[in-house]
């Protein structure tokens, strides 16, 4: 890059120049007159007149070299000048945080530090701006609307002076990496001066909260649904199960009747994955280690496959705080991609160490000590194409995929204050980092397993049962089958209902055995107050949340609440039985 001097810089010359007539005129008409003053002689007129003329040569040679001298080191002066301005101009540049390159016609003259930096290109490998084109844009029909959008826009610039606009590109590295930027371009002179602006980051941050926000906005949707559809499938699961019962062994209706069940359970597996994404499952942590979750994870998973496993943890890694059944369930679904990327087998590497975020990241993430777990495939990758949607909910390649599982996992991970992300190239496999928040609480100590009480024989016979649900068919369906099992049943359709009922009941001394409660109830005291209330009149009340929120807080921390049991919707009638014996027969305290 040169830097050129302006041509007034110095007037020194000019002075000189006038210094020097102003001496030699009158030199030149006073000399020989003060010469033939002084000197009468003709012989020695000559002679003096000799003197004289090497008097102005010498004269005029000292008056030369002074001038010359001086004009030297002003030269020196301000060459040196420039030559410090113009590093102090390149170290500005240097010291930018934004790609900075200058081009004079079609040749690339100066490009800094942060863009080499950035793009990894020297200034010998982009010495054209053609050279730059074919580099950053490899794509031919890319580059090619690049280049007549910026020459459209330079020539804008040449002819009317306007500024050119700035331009959101996707420039390709020299490690592979995309990089967005903005350029903006400027004319001085006649160079053009082009400042990229890397905007990747910020990018990848908006990217991330718009995904997150996404999915929270349809997890709403999809968790009110998945409610509404758990309580209708509580009432055709329930019927279809005690229908089932009540009739032959060998009657013709039992068959379609279990077909019938069996996809009625693939609907509800269905929605315990929409609750699941919807609302991760809040999960109820506990302090664990990282290497027996991969461990479990991938045993289970590759067994029976023809993938092998390669697992490498390392031996410092730390503890988490997570729900041990959803971590798994992310696990699985990551692991089961993999696997089915890989149909012909191949190597699953998965991998797990200490990581430190800083407060600046692209993850959305706070600052602190994470573990992450990555798991790596030789699979056929993901395209490009469909790469920013793998965690979209419904959204799947396979024919038998309901689109849930990364979506869940997703959701998970999210919810466990962390981190989960794909990177990918087609035909090279993709690799899976997870990271979870790290903690320096101890492993739980073992608790002594309490033997459980035998019940005494014909202990449930007509036991008394309250059931409270504001859905009216599954309140019948409820005490139907109560009835079959050989309780007497009492029904109500909300918690303040139940705790009258319950007071009645323990003021003649005739309390229930058990109260089967829904957690929620829309415009009414739900589960978890109704709860309270009974337990403020009954310390020993055997209590059952049931919801069609199988993921709710409550329901994977019932006991913390006061609950002896959980029935999650929809269920069954051996379902129902099993929850009932459990809480009826339980372990005696230790």
């Amino acid at each position: 890059m040169e830097i050129t001097a302006p041509r007034d810089l110095s007037r020194r010359p000019l002075h000189s120049a006038a210094l020097y007539l102003a001496l030699a005129i009158p030199w030149i008409f006073f000399s020989d007159r003060i010469v033939a003053s002084l000197i009468e002689e003709p012989a020695l007129h000559g002679t003096a007149q000799t003197l004289k003329d090497w008097l102005s040569v010498a004269a005029t040679a000292s008056l030369f070299y002074w001038a010359l001298k001086r004009e030297i080191a002003a030269y020196r002066d301000t060459t040196e000048g420039l030559r410090k301005s113009r590093q102090e101009l390149l170290d500005i540049l240097d010291a930018m945080p934004v790609g900075v390159a200058l081009i004079s016609g079609e040749i690339v003259e100066y490009v800094n530090i942060s863009f080499s930096e950035r793009f990894g290109y020297s200034l010998d490998e982009i010495s054209t701006d053609a050279q730059w084109f074919l580099l950053a844009y490899p794509d031919p029909a890319y580059r090619q609307e690049l280049i007549s959008l910026w020459r459209t826009e330079v020539e804008r610039l040449r002819q009317s002076g306007a500024t050119v606009r700035p331009i959101e590109v996707k420039v390709a590295c020299k490690n592979g990496q995309i990089r967005h930027v903005i350029a903006n371009t400027q004319l001085i002179n006649n160079r053009i001066m082009i400042i990229f602006t890397d905007i990747t980051e910020r990018e990848l941050l908006h990217n991330e909260l718009v995904k997150m926000q996404k999915l929270e906005s349809i997890g709403v949707l999809a968790g009110g649904i998945a409610h509404d559809f758990n309580n209708i499938l509580t009432g055709i699961m329930g019927n279809l199960s005690y229908a089932r019962l009540l009739l032959e062994p060998a009657h013709a209706a039992r068959t379609p009747l279990e077909i019938a069940e069996n996809a009625s359970r693939r609907a509800a597996e269905l929605t315990r994955q929409l609750l699941t994404f919807a609302q991760g499952g809040e999960p109820v942590k506990s302090v664990m280690t990282v290497r027996r979750l991969v461990n479990e994870a991938v045993t289970m998973m590759l067994r029976g496959t023809a993938v092998r496993a390669e697992i490498r943890v390392d031996e410092a890694v730390r503890l988490i705080e997570a729900d041990a059944g959803q971590m798994a369930q992310v696990l699985n679904n990551v692991i089961a991609n993999a696997i089915q990327a890989m149909p012909e087998g191949g190597t699953l590497r998965v991998g797990a160490d200490n990581a430190r975020l800083a407060a600046a990241n692209t993850l959305a993430l706070p600052a602190g000590d994470y573990v992450r777990i990555v798991i790596a495939d030789e699979g056929v990758g993901i395209p490009e194409a469909i790469r920013e949607r793998i965690f979209d909910p419904y959204f799947t390649t396979k024919e038998s995929g309901s689109g849930l599982g990364l979506a869940a996992a997703y959701s998970i991970v999210n919810r466990h204050g962390g981190h989960i992300g794909i990177e990918s190239t087609a035909g090279r496999g993709a690799v899976c980092a997870i990271l979870l928040p790290a903690t320096d609480k101890p492993l739980p100590a073992a608790s002594p397993e309490c033997p459980a009480e035998s019940p005494a024989a014909g202990s449930r016979e007509r036991r008394a049962i309250l059931v409270m649900d504001d859905e009216a068919i599954i309140r019948d369906l409820a005490a139907t089958m109560l009835d079959h099992l050989g309780y007497e049943v009492r029904t109500c359709a909300d918690g303040g209902e139940a705790v009258h009922l319950y007071a009645a009941a323990l003021a003649e001394d005739a309390p229930y055995a058990a109260v089967l409660m829904d957690l929620t109830v829309p415009c009414g005291m739900g589960g978890l107050e109704a709860a309270r209330h009974i337990l403020a009149l009954d310390a020993h009340a055997c209590l059952l949340v049931s919801s069609g929120y199988s993921h709710d807080r409550v329901m994977a921390a019932y006991q913390a609440h006061g609950f002896a049991g959980v029935l999650a919707k929809p269920y069954t009638m051996i379902e129902l039985e099993q929850a009932l014996h459990e809480v009826l027969t339980a372990p005696a305290p230790c």
